[in-house]
């Protein structure tokens, strides 16, 4: 009796949850075709944007060696002979430089999905076409999201819905952004897989989920999932253990190809979990042993906490009714969660791809759940009221609860949709999203070729992140300053992202590389340096040489310093706010202009400046944020131009240009903040609260700069602008 029971009892779980049966096919009617075309319409749209704004970003130089640069090496290397050669990699804080001969890039993660599309490489070569295929691809995604929607919810508008939430979700607009990685393929070829399981397509769902596996070794957990998920709310046997077997065989593989190609036996990128443990048995182990510690350290903590309500606030929070699907997505979010490197859990970058269909579907799953909440509780009300008055209240029909169902699914889609468009405005990638900008080929951009073309095809190059994506086709390619000593030449351009430096740091080593002898110039203008292995190094400036220190001056070409010069007409406030140079006389520097910007969660600075004289000592510009009570929230020293051509080379009468680069301020605290700007004395080397004291003393000429322009009491700094922080 008592096993009868167990049976019986387990007979009753399996029948409860056996939630998803085979599908009820839905006619294709006119609504259909015309739902279908809308989603094909915001499809187009999507990839056009994208396209044009991935190829415009490269052809700016603003795609970065990782990992534009190191995806096209790749599959240059794999079409001319070499197995998935790889030597970029960031030398100052990352754990994948191992040796300057380069590694596969099987010994870093496991994407064979490259082989495929090494043969559209040898068609058109270059990272333009990865940018499209990648695009194409990820803007396919609404379909399988339309079809979803639209069986689940029988709802043509319900699938167009849901097909816009998936093209306008951030993190999906961040990852397509983060120009090509294997993994952002999943965004789409996860939610084609998610269709052919639940519409029980067993050959296409097989096709897909080898698809997903081959864009990166973690995939594996997924599947396994997906097995696992269809096991329990489908009981589909065959399939849920034939995609746990795929999963588990996918691994072993794994684990082949790593030994095979890493040289440490395992990927090189595991590091970020070696505080954990030293292996798969020990991580597993210390998780199990210290559980409370590991969710207030890398759930409930400020920056990890932000990161999950980052991904399930753009549909306010709706996924949480659906955590049978949510459970799909564990293991990605503990591999984020538990990372060391904090790119993972910041919502950006590509790291959520694989994420994003998960938390689509769920969001589907849990529309399903409020409208059967609905449902039902039409049928008991309506229940109640035919037993209470049966002779005086008619019973509700089928019309209004179909009307009823209409007008709340009609409320949830337009709160879902209203909650993606608000969080889009803040993290999204769209022209409307908040202090967007669109990439702009500049001449300094264009300038850059000339300097391309000196460089032989053959050479190993050590070069700056924004330079690599454009010489990456080679069989040794570095990221400054990786390959310093045995590449044969350094393309550098100073006025651009010094990752993976900090500013500072860039210039002293820059500075010291010109005069420790290994290199020569062999070319300079604009900010840019072609360096050749052998030249005779440059030495120092004849005139007053500095001998070492942040202040040294290598003797380079005067074209070098063409970058400072200003357009004869710059986009700028105006202002005339006149500085007392240091030194006898009565020297000035002027301000005569600025201009601020806000790409995203950075900052950039750019000023305008006039000297009266010639010869005007050396200072340095600081820039600070100020809250309202005055308390300094970011700082920065780093307008590169003041650093390679000083106040004393200027020439009077001339604008000259003085710009930071990108400084991120996302972790700067929220709200109101002043943006201040001081100039500082070559012997002031303080870039504390302090410094501001020690400040030059300046007049602002009131007839020239606007009220806005405000000296900040008892101190030597200037108001130009208030921004806001969100």
């Amino acid at each position: 009796m008592q096993k009868s029971s167990w049976r019986k009892r387990f007979a009753i779980l399996r029948n409860r949850l056996y939630l998803y049966p085979a599908p009820k096919r839905m006619p294709r009617t006119s609504q259909f075709w015309i739902a279908l075309a809308l989603v094909g319409v915001m499809a187009t749209a999507f990839a056009l944007f994208f396209l044009v704004y991935l190829v415009r970003k490269q052809d700016a130089f603003m795609t970065p060696a990782e990992d534009v640069g190191i995806m096209d090496q790749v599959l240059w290397s794999l079409t001319h002979g070499q197995f998935l050669h790889q030597t970029i990699c960031n030398i100052i804080n990352d754990s994948n430089c191992y040796s300057v001969q380069g590694v596969s890039r099987f010994a870093i993660h496991f994407e064979p999905i490259l082989f495929p599309l090494s043969l559209i490489y040898m068609l058109w070569p270059g990272p333009k076409i990865l940018m499209i295929v990648q695009t194409i691809v990820v803007a396919s995604g609404a379909f399988p999201a339309f079809w979803l929607a639209r069986l689940r919810l029988r709802s043509e508008l319900a699938g167009v819905a849901v097909a816009a939430l998936y093209l306008l979700y951030p993190s999906l607009q961040q990852a397509e952004a983060s120009y090509f990685h294997a993994v952002t393929l999943t965004t789409a070829l996860l939610l084609f897989t998610w269709y052919f399981l639940y519409t029980r397509r067993t050959v296409a769902l097989f096709v897909c989920a080898l698809l997903t596996l081959a864009c990166k070794e973690e995939l594996p957990l997924t599947i396994a999932m997906l097995g696992l998920w269809s096991l329990v709310f489908q009981q589909r046997w065959r399939c849920g253990l034939g995609l746990v077997g795929l999963a588990v065989a996918w691994v072993g593989l794994d684990l082949v190809i790593f030994r095979l190609f890493s040289p440490v036996g395992h990927p090189l990128l595991t590091s970020r979990y070696t505080y954990l443990g030293s292996g798969p048995v020990s991580i597993v182990l210390n998780m199990l042993m210290h559980p409370v510690n590991l969710i207030q350290t890398h759930v409930l903590e400020h920056d990890h906490l932000f990161y999950l309500r980052l991904l399930l606030s753009s549909v306010n929070y709706l996924a949480l009714l659906a955590p049978w699907v949510l459970i799909v997505a564990v293991p990605s979010l503990a591999l984020n969660l538990l990372s060391s490197d904090p790119n993972q859990y910041q919502g950006l970058y590509q790291y959520n791809a694989e994420i994003i269909p998960i938390l689509i579907f769920a969001t589907i799953e849990s529309i399903v759940v409020v409208l059967w909440v609905v449902r039902w509780s039409y049928a008991r009300l309506a229940e109640r009221r035919s037993r209470a008055a049966c002779s005086h209240f008619p019973v509700w029909s089928g019309l209004s609860q179909v009307s009823a169902r209409c007008l709340v699914l009609c409320l949830i889609l337009s709160i879902m949709l209203l909650g993606v468009l608000r969080h889009e405005q803040s993290y999204g990638v769209l022209p409307f999203t908040q202090n967007y900008m669109w990439p702009q080929v500049t001449a300094h951009a264009e300038k850059a070729q000339r300097f391309i073309h000196m460089i032989p095809a053959n050479a190993s190059v050590s070069a700056q992140s924004s330079l690599v994506p454009h010489i990456s086709q080679r069989e040794n390619i570095y990221l400054y300053p990786y390959g310093v000593g045995v590449a044969s030449y350094i393309f550098l351009d100073v006025t651009s992202d010094v990752y993976p430096y900090i500013s500072s740091t860039y210039t002293n080593a820059v500075k010291n590389m010109l005069l420790d002898g290994a290199y020569g110039i062999l070319a300079a203008g604009d900010g840019y340096l072609l360096l050749k292995r052998g030249l005779p190094a440059p030495g120092l400036v004849p005139a007053a040489p500095i001998p070492h220190g942040a202040a040294v001056q290598p003797n380079v070409p005067t074209t070098f310093c063409s970058f400072i010069q200003a357009p004869s007409r710059p986009q700028a406030t105006r202002v005339q706010v006149d500085f007392r140079a240091p030194g006898p006389g009565n020297r000035t520097i002027s301000l005569v202009g600025f201009q601020i910007q806000r790409p995203g969660a950075f900052l950039q600075i750019t000023t305008y400046w006039q000297v009266n004289q010639p010869n005007i000592a050396p200072v340095h510009i600081r820039s600070s944020l100020l809250n309202a009570a005055g308390q300094e929230l970011f700082s920065s020293e780093n307008f590169t131009g003041v650093t390679w051509c000083p106040t004393n080379t200027w020439q009077p009468g001339k604008i000259i240009q003085m710009s930071t680069s990108l400084m991120y301020i996302g972790n700067v605290h929220k709200g109101q903040a002043h943006v201040m700007l001081t100039l500082l004395p070559d012997s002031a080397t303080s870039v504390t609260m302090e410094s501001r004291a020690q400040g030059l003393p300046f007049q602002i000429i009131r007839g020239s700069s606007p009220n806005t322009i405000t000296a900040l009491s008892g101190t030597n700094l200037v108001q130009l602008q208030t921004i806001s922080i969100s």
